[in-house]
This record gives C-alpha cells, sequence and structure tokens, in this order.
C-alpha cells in the first residue's frame, strides 16, 4: 500500500485533485468574503441570510445557478459558446500546478508527496505562457455568442490583456536575476539563501507586478471587457447559469494564482525569516496562505474604492507609463547585478523612481486644478456655440380679450 501511495503518478494525481478541490472551494467563499467585504466598507449589509453569518450562501449560489435555465442565442456558433467557459476554468487551474505552498514535508529531501505538483525548471515561464491563453476563452465566449456587444468586450479583454502582460513579464525579470533560476521552487529557496525577499531589492517591479496583474484579470479598475454602462456586461452578455459561473470562476482563481506567484516571488512563498518555522510541518501552508489572504484583500479594497477607467486611459498606462518603467527596472537590476553590487542599491533606486512618478503626478494634478484666466479657456475651432435670442413672454390673445370683458 505504501508503495502505491509513493508512486509519483499517484502522489500526482491525488494533490491534483486536493487542489483542484481546493481552489473551487475557494472560489465560493471568495464571493461571499468579498460582498461581506465590499458591504462593510460601503456601509451596508452582505449576504447574512442563508446559514450562520451567510456561510452556506455560496451553497445557495451554486443551486441557483444549477437550475437556471441555460440559454444558447439563435446567432451562436454552439460548439465554441459551450466551450469556451470550459477554457477559461482548465487554463485557470493549470496555471496553479507549479505553485509551492508549502516547504518539503521533510527538511532538505525532496518527495512524492511534497505540497505543489510540479516544480519544473521553467515554472515561470509556464505561469506566463498558461496564464495568456485565458484571454481565448474570454475571445471564443464572445465571438461566438452572435453578439456584437459581447465581441466588443472579447476585443477590449485581448487588447488589455496583451497590452499589460508585457509589463507583468518583464516586471517579473528582476527577481529571476536576484535567482538565478525559473523554478518557483528555487526562487523561494534563493530568497532564503540570501536573508532578503525580492520585494526589497525589486519595489518597482513589485508595483508594477501589482497593476499589471489587476489588469490581467480584469478586476475592478480594469474590468473594461464587461463594462455594463456601454457594452450591457461584455463578453458575458449571453451566457447565464452555470456557463456564466465559470467565467466567474476562472476570474477568482486567476486572483488567487496572481496572488501566489506575488507571494512566492516577492515576499517569501511559505518562509518567514527570523523566527525558524519553516520546518515545521503545516505552519509554512499557514504562513503562504496568510500572504495570498492579504493580496486577495487588496483585489477586494481597490474595487469597493476606485471607478472604472476610461479605456484609452487604460491602454495609455499600459503602454506610456508601464512599459518603459519596467524596461527601466530591467535595466536597473541587470546593472547591479552585473556589478555585483549589494541588493539594497537595486531597492533603493526602485523607491527613488516611485517616489519621483508619484511627485510627477502630484504636480500635474495640481497644474491641472489651477483656474485657467478667462482669456485661456478658448474652444477648439471645430465647436461653435449657438446663440438663441431670449423670448419675451406676451399674453395670449384670447386671455387678454377676457380680461377686457371683465
Amino acid at each position: 500500500m505504501l508503495d502505491f501511495l509513493n508512486n509519483i503518478v499517484v502522489a500526482t494525481v491525488i494533490k491534483s485533485a486536493i487542489l483542484i478541490l481546493a481552489l473551487l472551494t475557494a472560489f465560493a467563499y471568495m464571493t461571499l468574503i468579498e460582498r461581506r467585504v465590499v458591504a462593510k466598507m460601503q456601509g451596508r449589509l452582505g449576504p447574512n441570510r442563508a446559514g450562520p453569518n451567510g456561510l452556506f450562501q455560496p451553497l445557495a449560489d451554486a443551486i441557483k445557478m444549477a437550475f437556471k435555465e441555460q440559454i444558447v442565442p439563435t446567432q451562436a456558433k454552439k460548439a465554441i459558446y459551450l466551450v469556451a467557459p470550459i477554457i477559461s476554468v482548465v487554463v485557470a487551474l493549470c496555471a496553479f500546478a507549479v505553485v509551492p505552498i508549502g516547504n518539503n514535508w521533510i527538511s532538505g529531501k525532496p518527495g512524492v508527496w511534497d505540497p505543489f505538483i510540479g516544480d519544473i525548471n521553467v515554472g515561470l515561464l509556464w505561469i506566463l505562457s498558461i496564464s495568456s491563453l485565458a484571454v481565448y476563452g474570454i475571445v471564443l465566449g464572445g465571438w461566438s455568442s452572435g453578439n456584437r456587444y459581447s465581441l466588443l468586450g472579447s476585443l477590449r479583454s485581448a487588447a488589455q490583456m496583451v497590452s499589460y502582460e508585457t509589463s507583468l513579464g518583464l516586471a517579473l525579470s528582476g527577481t529571476l536575476m536576484w535567482a538565478g533560476t525559473l523554478s518557483l521552487v528555487g526562487i523561494v529557496h534563493s530568497q532564503l539563501d540570501q536573508h532578503i525577499w525580492f520585494i526589497f531589492a525589486q519595489p518597482l517591479g513589485f508595483v508594477l507586478y501589482l497593476i499589471a496583474g489587476v489588469a490581467e484579470v480584469n478586476r475592478a479598475p480594469f474590468d473594461l471587457p464587461e463594462a455594463e454602462q456601454e457594452l450591457t456586461a461584455g463578453y458575458l452578455t449571453e451566457y447565464s447559469g452555470l456557463r456564466w459561473s465559470l467565467y466567474q470562476m476562472a476570474e477568482y482563481i486567476n486572483m488567487i494564482t496572481v496572488s501566489a506567484v506575488a507571494s512566492t516571488l516577492f515576499l517569501g512563498g511559505w518562509s518567514l525569516f527570523g523566527f525558524g518555522l519553516e520546518n515545521i510541518p503545516v505552519v509554512p501552508i499557514v504562513i503562504f496562505l496568510i500572504k495570498v489572504a492579504i493580496f486577495l484583500f487588496l483585489f477586494i479594497w481597490l474595487r469597493a474604492t476606485l471607478p472604472r477607467i476610461r479605456y484609452d486611459r487604460l491602454m495609455r498606462l499600459g503602454w506610456t507609463l508601464l512599459l518603459p518603467l519596467a524596461v527601466l527596472n530591467v535595466v536597473i537590476t541587470a546593472t547591479v547585478v552585473a556589478l555585483g553590487w549589494p541588493w539594497w542599491i537595486n531597492g533603493l533606486a526602485g523607491l527613488v523612481v516611485i517616489l519621483a512618478i508619484l511627485l510627477y503626478e502630484r504636480s500635474r494634478n495640481i497644474r491641472a486644478q489651477t483656474i485657467i484666466p478667462e482669456e485661456k479657456k478658448a474652444l477648439p475651432s471645430s465647436i461653435r456655440l449657438a446663440k438663441f435670442e431670449k423670448v419675451s413672454a406676451e399674453p395670449a390673445p384670447l386671455v387678454v380679450q377676457e380680461a377686457k370683458i371683465k
């Protein structure tokens, strides 16, 4: 029996099943947590009727979705329409396969039951390549619906993902230079060996990754592909019931993946320096989950506070600000690593760049709020103001005659 369980194939299948079950459960209760946290921030009540404190609300939502009518539009490309949500979910689940959620059960000795499915030497490339396939589920779903609003939403998503994937990949390049490996397990051990978390050596890359990561998963304030005001719901317009919930599932699982990658690459993954807790069973997993929960709370906080930005500003932010800053971060990191300088020089340079950008934006906002003199308030030549003469109110003749008779 022990030989059977120690088989690498059997262990991988069992760990994959456990991971999928955990992610699906996390998705269900993330919807409840988000609704309760947003309600708390906005001074209202969230779901609190189904079960104690609303704990059964995800189950009630699942039952509702299961019994809701599944409508297929008459103009839809049926096969692609049905497969597109499944593509999004499968891609979201596969991206988590190489994320280490804990230390080896036996310190320093890898085993088949270690808390990660696979430790491949190109783990980060696996995540980037798999996550880039998520756009296919959205684009195919919007195109196959036969709805012009859905098509526009899917095209928005494609343009947004292409714009921010470049910045996201470059933002992670700095951690790879410091770690010297693409393996996520190796990156965690590299942070342990260097006695730092890479957020201190890569503050600029960390900020860029967070912004690009929020845009990658189409979360507020970057949820333009499903903007209700102009697209009625975007690529989700023609989906209902379980098919609609599959897209929501993919979005929340992608949020968890982005948070897990940020915790692994910038916050040391399951490690906690100075306390020697990495070698205690189960404790590293708890540490890792706490770090992921902090990033998930940040996602919810952004949704509760920031309005949706305009689409042209979204694209301008990605191409004219994030991409040049990501390239600058790569140049600074490459220079520091090549010259053998200490990590704090890289971190200090990143903080200087962040501070300079904040000061520049603040000064620009102040200039924009300055009162403009009347002589400078000139309209463009393409605009013409229509002037109307004031109409005097005169009594109707019939009213005047009635007044005279009286």
